[in-house]
């Protein structure tokens, strides 16, 4: 019988997609990577040879990671076993107005004045704006605590008339100010990207053998995204095998999304030995494991009769 490798190189070489499978396997596998602290901070958004592109979920984390960019470039590529990534991108997982388009000078005011700073006295607001932050600052009691949240927002209306004069436009979506010429900013173009996703993988679960021209009618999409989501759903059931699951539902699911076969048209054996490789090379580490564990004993009597075993 051939094993589960022949047969997935086979079916994602017919979606071209088994080099793109194997570049972004190491999303799955980030916490390994970088360490459980760094990923629960970060997210891989794009891979394109020579640059991987990371969001961070605040300004101190893009610090902290931008300091240690060459430590996980090497973490990276020592994944890859090979030097195919040698440029990182950082972006914040939600964009303001100043982060729109990392490329550029993140200080957009100085385009407007050489020395770095507005002249908010030349920027007048209209009325209806003035009773909008009235309405806001009505509420609080404290005087100093009014006038000061009063000019917090007026300076800062007077920021966005400027922005907007330089040909800031707002995202549709999410409404802040952004320079690029686009409908919605990065980050809600990211997470419609990643709903339309969703929806194909909730078609593909329950019609795993389906392809591109099955999908279409029910949920309209790209090839690309479509490969993408079936290629994420491939990588989900292949890691409950590796990691040992003898789940019916995980293996038929592996090898229905790999082979694009209906249930009828497999059989047990022939799934079995599509998942066998995986589940054999998962057990052949953790025996390694428990070598290894076995070197940190001085004596026998010291050793757990479950390792004995």
């Amino acid at each position: 019988m051939d094993t589960i490798d022949i047969y997935m190189a086979k079916g994602l070489s017919k979606l071209g997609l088994l080099e793109e499978f194997k570049l972004h396997s190491i999303t799955h596998y980030w916490k390994d990577v970088v360490g459980p602290v760094i990923a629960a901070h970060t997210r891989i958004i794009d891979i394109k040879p020579p640059q991987i592109v990371i969001s961070a979920d605040t300004s101190q984390w893009m610090q902290e990671i931008k300091m240690s960019q060459k430590r996980i470039l090497q973490h990276i590529n020592d994944y890859y076993k090979s030097e195919i990534i040698t440029d990182m991108r950082l972006i914040m997982h939600r964009q303001s107005y100043v982060k729109a388009n990392p490329q550029e000078p993140l200080d957009f005011e100085i385009k407007k004045k050489a020395n770095g700073f507005i002249n908010r006295a030349n920027i007048s607001i209209s009325d209806e704006d003035m009773e909008n932050i009235d309405t806001l600052v009505d509420n609080a009691k404290d005087k100093k605590l009014k006038d000061a949240f009063r000019t917090l927002l007026i300076n800062r209306r007077k920021k966005e008339i400027h922005l907007e004069k330089q040909g800031f436009h707002r995202c549709h979506r999410c409404h802040v100010l952004m320079e690029r010429n686009t409908t919605y900013c990065v980050s809600c173009e990211y997470d419609i990207a990643r709903a339309k996703i969703k929806r194909i993988k909730e078609y593909v679960r329950k019609y795993p053998y389906c392809k591109y021209n099955d999908c279409m009618p029910h949920v309209p999409c790209s090839f690309i995204e479509f490969a993408t989501a079936v290629r994420e759903l491939i990588y989900f059931y292949l890691d409950k095998i590796y990691k040992g699951s003898t789940s019916r539902n995980h293996m038929y699911m592996a090898a229905m999304l790999i082979t694009h076969k209906r249930p009828e048209e497999l059989t047990d054996q022939h799934v079995i030995n599509l998942c066998h490789k995986y589940r054999s090379k998962f057990l052949s580490e953790e025996k390694q494991k428990e070598i290894n564990a076995l070197r940190g004993f001085n004596e026998w009597e010291d050793i757990p009769e479950e390792i004995k075993e």
